[in-house]
């Protein structure tokens, strides 16, 4: 009798059973008998805890299959994702023989629990269910050999111990384990399929939104325990993190958000409102970036590759600011020197003319005191004030006025001199601020030049040395 196709069992039974048996045709399965059922309810023709082969001394063999009906949400947070598929379980109970024209189709659960069947279970599964919507998804087929086709879906969150250094652009593997809870290796034999091929199948439409499924792998993990070894089975998922999702939610408006901050070095020097809120605004934004993307994942000892890419983009940003203060310290270094003052240069230069400190001090009160007002009185009071032999002698008195005519004139050409030293002395000066400050704004622009060229290249270096060596992990 030929195999039947998949879709022909779908239509009969409605579900996705793959190639039941070279030998039997799934068509001619026959109800459930009595007869069936005394059997198992004979105990001392059929014991339902003593594995098929006890009675022969060596272990029982149990071949499984998967069928991968959709496989999603691999969460860096909780380090798990969700698995549904049917699960198929084969092995031989010669104790179940039968005269059947075909398989004796079970698919009643108390009938299923009076048969032995393998204790298998999920060791890192989170949660698992078996499906019941519309009835119990199960089935069992008793072969007239003895041989019996157990298949039953399950939905699985397993947990996955995920390695995130490289993340977003990482790839993980995630392994699941199938063992026999109560029995032994010596006792039940667990291993993949060889009729079925490959052991593990999965629906080819399966999408993701973050992830890839890359291949689907079979292995086993046979260990050593203290109460023996135990007989294990791993099926394991490769996965690879869909890296244009990351690149358009985080790279590319990080990146842009780095290169709208190199927008200050276009800014005028004096234009420091406008430099600082721009520099503070996207340093922000890259914080939030930053804070966003960590709330996503776990918290871990090491460093990741998303955290590389925020820290080096928060520096670039940071970068920019403190260009800004060196320009402006540059452009204000000139004009914050201390000069000396206009007056203490001015009254050097007369005591040099006029010979002498004392000169000098002298000449500064005699000018001081010319710019008090003066008094004339004629007053008989004042004309007695005088003394007698001054009113006297007038040659001497007329001698003297001469004298003090001559000083006071002396007294306001040198008063006239200052004011004069004083007026160029202070254009000197700020000719000579008005220079400094050309200069330290030529200064300025210089490094804002510079950094036109050397920021970009060194993002521009940076992203190569980040994308080869992220990508040259894969």
């Amino acid at each position: 009798m030929m195999l039947l196709p998949i879709y022909s069992l779908l239509l009969l039974l409605a579900l996705p059973v793959k190639a039941i048996t070279d030998e039997i045709n799934s068509d001619n399965f026959i109800p459930l008998t009595r007869e069936f059922i005394d059997l198992l309810r004979n105990e001392s023709a059929y014991n339902r805890y003593a594995t098929p082969t006890q009675y022969l001394g060596h272990a029982t063999n149990v071949s499984m299959s998967m069928y991968i009906e959709g496989i999603s949400s691999f969460s860096a947070q909780t380090m798990d994702y969700h698995l549904d598929m049917y699960f198929q379980q084969e092995w031989a109970d010669p104790r179940l023989r039968h005269n059947g024209t075909g398989p004796v189709l079970v698919r009643d659960k108390k009938v299923f629990e009076m048969m032995w069947h393998p204790d298998v279970y999920f060791a890192n599964a989170r949660h698992a269910s078996f499906q019941d919507i519309t009835d119990d998804n199960f089935l069992v087929w008793v072969y007239p050999d003895g041989k019996i086709w157990y298949d039953c879906r399950i939905s699985l969150i397993v947990i996955c111990m995920m390695d995130l250094w490289k993340y977003p652009l990482d790839s993980q593997v995630c392994e699941m384990r199938i063992l026999s809870y109560a029995y032994p290796e010596s006792q039940l034999h667990l291993r993949w399929s060889e009729r079925i091929q490959p052991p593990i199948d999965r629906n080819m439409d399966i999408r993701m939104p973050d992830m890839r499924l890359i291949d689907i792998r079979t292995g086993t993990c046979n260990g050593t325990y203290s109460t023996g070894i135990w007989s294990c089975m791993t099926a394991v998922f490769l996965v690879e993190r869909e890296m244009m999702h990351h690149v358009m939610q985080t790279y590319f408006p990080t990146a842009l958000i780095v290169v709208i901050s190199w927008f200050n070095f276009w800014l005028d020097i004096d234009s420091a409102p406008a430099r600082v809120s721009l520099s503070i605004t996207t340093l922000l934004t890259i914080s939030t970036q930053a804070n966003a993307v960590k709330m996503a994942l776990p918290e871990v000892s090491y460093m990741k590759a998303i955290d590389v890419w925020m820290g080096m983009c928060m520096a670039f940003v940071f970068g920019v600011m403190i260009e800004f203060t060196f320009c402006h310290f540059a452009k204000n270094q000139e004009m914050h020197r201390n000069d000396a003052a206009p007056n203490l240069i001015v009254d050097t230069t007369l005591t040099t003319l006029f010979g002498g400190e004392a000169n000098m001090e002298e000449l500064s009160r005699d000018i001081e005191r010319q710019r008090l007002p003066i008094h004339h009185s004629n007053s008989i009071e004042s004309k007695l004030r005088i003394p007698p032999e001054l009113n006297d002698d007038v040659p001497s008195y007329f001698i003297g006025a001469d004298r003090l005519n001559q000083r006071r004139t002396k007294k306001q050409s040198v008063s006239k001199l200052r004011d004069q030293l004083l007026q160029v002395t202070r254009r000197a000066m700020s000719w000579r601020r008005f220079l400094r400050n050309l200069r330290g704004r030529a200064v300025a622009n210089k490094i804002d030049e510079k950094s036109r060229i050397v920021f970009p290249a060194t993002f521009i270096l940076f992203n190569c040395a980040y994308w080869s060596f992220y990508l040259a992990f894969s």
